[in-house]
């Protein structure tokens, strides 16, 4: 019989024959209900290439890996014995998380969130846009980070959308852990980047509404404003783990069909900030300022 680790993230027991120390423990027996239950396994994947269906995907990277992932509750992996185990698991918990959530109902956006009040604030952009590093300047102002990289969102009702928190650490590369300051928690180093668990293990609630999205773009001065929706429909696919070239053509409908609903029942709107880590407390009082100035608003389609 196989050993299975048990852990707690996405709003899922995760029962994992790859020890996955990222993740806080969950009881052997997890949650009663086998819905919310995903199996990690190790096997073998056959490397042919195909394309992702709404319920089954393969991946395949140079780190000496492949994952397939199926019907939402069930991953394989495939481990070459010269593979790196940290840059393993930060694909396994990163990217082939999102395919699975993809395929539970969630958009999986390339995002950060971090949550003002009891809302959810998403930062979305491409791999170096510098989104955990403004997660860590919103920890260090006493915001809480429910999510970093993997932004799991979906439509929860009419007109709301809601976020899944996933864990409590951030990534930071070396130039950007000054962000923390002296006072921040201990650092582990990770797969060419530091790993800091900013609350201790902690993930908060299961979900959050999300208040804003903010798309982070380089510029001379803070300032921030709308994105019309058609347009922020196209950003958030651009700027989600779905990989429309690999895509069957009912998966790919149903994903834009998703990026449309919560572009409508959402504000997206772009975030202009100087690429400076001392510019960060000023950014992190901008978007605090901004948000106050979206309330009582109501969101309007171009549409």
């Amino acid at each position: 019989m196989n050993r299975y680790f048990c852990y707690r993230g996405f709003g899922l027991i995760i029962h994992s024959e790859i020890e996955l120390p990222e993740l806080p423990a969950a009881s052997a027996d997890g949650r009663k209900d086998d819905d919310a239950k995903v199996v990690i396994r190790l096997g073998t994947v056959p490397q042919v290439p195909r394309h992702a269906t709404l319920d089954e995907e393969l991946a395949i990277n140079s780190l000496g890996a492949a994952f397939l992932i199926r019907n939402g509750t069930e991953i394989t992996v495939d481990i070459r014995p010269d593979a790196d185990p940290d840059a393993v698991r930060v694909v396994l918990l990163g990217r082939v998380m999102a395919f699975l959530l993809r395929q539970r109902g969630w958009l999986p956006l390339h995002a950060s969130g971090v949550v003002l009040g009891n809302e959810c604030i998403l930062f979305l952009g491409a791999a170096g846009a510098g989104k955990s590093t403004i997660a860590a300047a919103f920890h260090r102002a006493g915001h809480f980070v429910a999510t970093d990289d993997v932004g799991a969102v979906r439509i929860a009702g009419e007109r709301c959308c809601v976020v899944q928190s996933a864990w409590s650490y951030v990534r930071l590369r070396d130039d950007a852990r000054v962000v923390l300051g002296d006072s921040g928690p201990a650092a582990a180093f990770h797969a060419n980047k530091h790993r800091y668990d900013l609350n201790g293990g902690i993930t908060g609630g299961d979900l959050y509404t999300v208040r804003c999205a903010y798309v982070v773009e380089d510029g001379d001065a803070t300032q921030a404003e709308p994105i019309e929706t058609l347009r922020a429909t196209t950003l958030l696919s651009r700027y989600s783990f779905v990989r429309h070239h690999n895509m069957e053509r009912e998966a790919l409908q149903c994903h834009l069909r998703d990026c449309s609903a919560v572009a409508s029942a959402i504000p997206v709107r772009r975030l202009v900030r100087p690429r400076s880590l001392v510019a960060l407390p000023a950014v992190v009082r901008f978007v605090e300022k901004d948000l106050a100035g979206l309330t009582g608003r109501t969101h309007t389609s171009s549409g």
